[in-house]
């Protein structure tokens, strides 16, 4: 009995205890199977790790810092999924996250840009990302960068046309998990004043939570002359 149980939808709940558990309360209540994806999973506890590991915002960004930053969040959320984490793999992707188990194995694959135009054209992020889900049944993509305020919903824009715009020969479409830092400036200063992450499937755009690391006057500002 036990070795007919079928574990595959690793991010939902078994359809055989989905059935008992119907069956248990079918007199009670309905019962409905949650689907937890692993990728959503952790691009939501990387957005809390890159806002809460100390990071002055106010400071000037470089390559450096904000790469190490970003490379700590990305490392500190695998571990706390128990999941593993490769950096500069496969084609040097930036990261591979995967299960330590061989099923599902590939979950998400991770580029990150200081700017975010740059992630465009051959051989750039985009195209890296693309490429490498394909090869994963069970992959999602992750792109985490810069963008200024007055160009971050053209950005957005030129995102989605291109994730919408492929069609893979996957069975389960592959979704590419889009975050972005807000860049602004005060007089010759950069600063930070949100994180937004979208969720861009073949057919659907899905609008996150905003973190802001301002204030609430200084968030109202940032988004209302956002282009």
């Amino acid at each position: 009995m036990a070795d007919q149980i079928s574990l595959e939808n690793y991010d939902q709940p078994l359809d055989y205890n989905l059935n008992k558990l119907r069956t248990s309360l079918s007199d009670l209540s309905p019962v409905i199977a949650v689907q937890h994806r692993l990728s959503e999973r952790f691009t939501l506890l990387f957005r809390e790790q890159f806002a809460d590991i100390p990071f002055d915002t106010t400071q000037p960004r470089n390559k450096s810092n904000w790469t190490h930053h970003t490379y700590f969040a990305i490392r500190t959320t695998a571990k706390a999924l128990a999941l593993d984490c490769t950096f500069e793999t496969m084609g040097r992707l930036d990261a591979v996250v995967e299960t330590f188990s061989e099923y599902p194995g590939v979950i998400l694959l991770a580029e990150w840009e200081s700017d975010a135009f740059s992630v465009f054209g051959s051989g750039n992020e985009l195209e890296k990302l693309w490429s490498g889900v394909n090869e994963h049944d069970h992959a999602d993509a992750f792109l985490f960068t810069y963008c200024p305020l007055d160009s971050l919903y053209d950005f957005t824009k030129q995102v989605v046309e291109f994730w919408q715009g492929r069609e893979s020969a996957r069975q389960k479409q592959p979704s590419l998990f889009l975050t972005v830092v807000a860049l602004g400036r005060i007089g010759r200063h950069e600063h930070f004043p949100f994180m937004r992450t979208i969720e861009i499937s073949p057919t659907t755009v899905a609008l996150w939570y905003d973190i802001s690391f301002v204030d609430e006057e200084g968030y109202r500002n940032a988004i209302a002359i956002t282009v």
